[in-house]
């Protein structure tokens, strides 16, 4: 009997070979997980929470395009004025915290500065000019000049450019609103117009370099290409690499009237002891003595707005938090101010007690955790400021 052919043998498979299969079906599963992450970080940005949304805003919006989840703010550094908006924006977003919003711009005169305004409609009431407070971190009917209109009847023009300073204000009026010929001019005033108008003399090559507030940390991190195209790997990076301890050391949360609200403990562009700041102060005076001297020629009255920080605001919930310190010196920058507004027979309106009164009466005021005047607050200040106005008979309601 012949005997038994053996079947042929089988080359052994690898232990890798056998396990690729697996392996490459989870690798295709972790990519499809990561690319539905990234769709779903996109489409649901506004339910992230705000620190989430803070982190990944910067993050392209698609790879083929440069165009960011929120674009970012158009704000350009310019010598003469500190800083200005382009022109002919039309609907451009902006998502800060809680604040959310588009706006428009508009050129006076053929000039490159933007204007967050209605065109001019003779003749002019009303002029603002201010900062960030001015140009409204709200909708555009929701800005306190706005309101200024649609609460009083009154003709206005909104010439406030964010990030900037007095000595700013003080030339934007000369060129912008001497033209305009108004009856009024508000000059909005906030507490770090101080160290603005001291950055815009270093822009400027006017004054050396002084003792000033510790910089503030970076806030786009570089955490290479691959973070400006994914929002995963940028929300992996800054939780592996931020400290819980540097948050603690710049920020308070705290609960008020039912709201988590936002304080800075980083407010050193408003403290006067700094060098840098008391240089700046004595240069808002003397912008503030030029405004008064310009609005004398032009036949207008020039009335200063002073809008205080939401720290002072809410002092009875963040002092515990901030320190006593930080609120004094807060007070003590506006009070200041006033001062000299009574010395120099300045017309100067304060909104503090009006809007401490209206939180202690659980108005919101504030954003929550942006640090302008949201909605309430801007309707508030321009109540207060049209009152004042009509009562001092500078502007009767119903002009326009």
């Amino acid at each position: 009997m012949p005997a038994a052919i053996a079947p042929p043998s089988r080359p052994a498979t690898s232990p890798l070979r056998r396990a690729a299969p697996r392996l490459l079906a989870i690798l295709l599963g972790l990519l499809l997980g990561w690319l539905m992450l990234e769709v779903l970080l996109r489409a649901g940005f506004d339910a992230l929470p705000r620190g989430a949304q803070s982190v990944i805003q910067h993050v392209r919006r698609v790879p083929w395009s440069e165009e960011h989840i929120i674009p970012v703010f158009p704000w350009e550094t310019s010598r003469e004025y500190q800083a200005r908006m382009p022109t002919n924006l039309t609907d451009y977003p902006v998502h800060w915290g809680d604040a959310q919003f588009t706006f428009d711009t508009i050129s006076l005169w053929g000039g490159s500065e933007g204007f967050r305004t209605n065109p001019p409609q003779w003749p002019v009431d009303l002029v603002a000019v201010g900062d960030s407070f001015t140009f409204c971190w709200t909708d555009f009917e929701d800005c306190w000049v706005e309101q200024l209109r649609q609460q009083f009847g009154w003709s206005v023009m909104n010439l406030g450019v964010p990030g900037t300073g007095s000595l700013s204000h003080q030339m934007i009026m000369g060129t912008y609103a001497t033209p305009l010929n108004p009856q009024v001019v508000v000059w909005q005033w906030f507490g770090n117009d101080y160290g603005d108008d001291y950055d815009h003399a270093r822009i400027r090559g006017e004054v050396e370099a002084l003792g000033g507030p510790p910089a503030l940390s970076d806030p786009v991190p570089d955490y290479g290409p691959l973070a400006d195209y994914s929002a995963v790997y940028r929300l992996l990076r800054d939780w592996l690499d931020r400290r819980d301890e540097d948050a603690a050391d710049s920020e308070a949360v705290i609960a008020v009237n039912g709201r988590e609200v936002l304080f800075n403990k980083r407010l050193g562009s408003h403290d006067r002891r700094y060098e840098s700041v008391r240089w700046g102060w004595e240069r808002t005076l003397a912008a503030l003595e030029g405004a008064h001297a310009s609005a004398e020629d032009m036949g207008a009255e020039l009335v200063v707005l002073l809008i205080p920080t939401k720290e002072e605001v809410y002092a009875a919930w963040s002092t515990d938090a901030l320190g006593e310190d930080l609120i004094a010196y807060l007070v003590e920058g506006r009070a200041a101010l006033l001062e000299q507004c009574a010395q120099r027979g300045w017309r100067c309106v304060d909104a503090a007690d009006a809007f401490v009164a209206a939180v202690d009466a659980g108005q919101t005021v504030y954003n929550a955790f942006d640090f302008h005047l949201d909605a309430t607050g801007n309707r508030l200040a321009a109540q207060l400021l049209g009152q004042y106005l009509i009562e001092q008979g500078l502007l009767a309601a119903g002009t326009e």
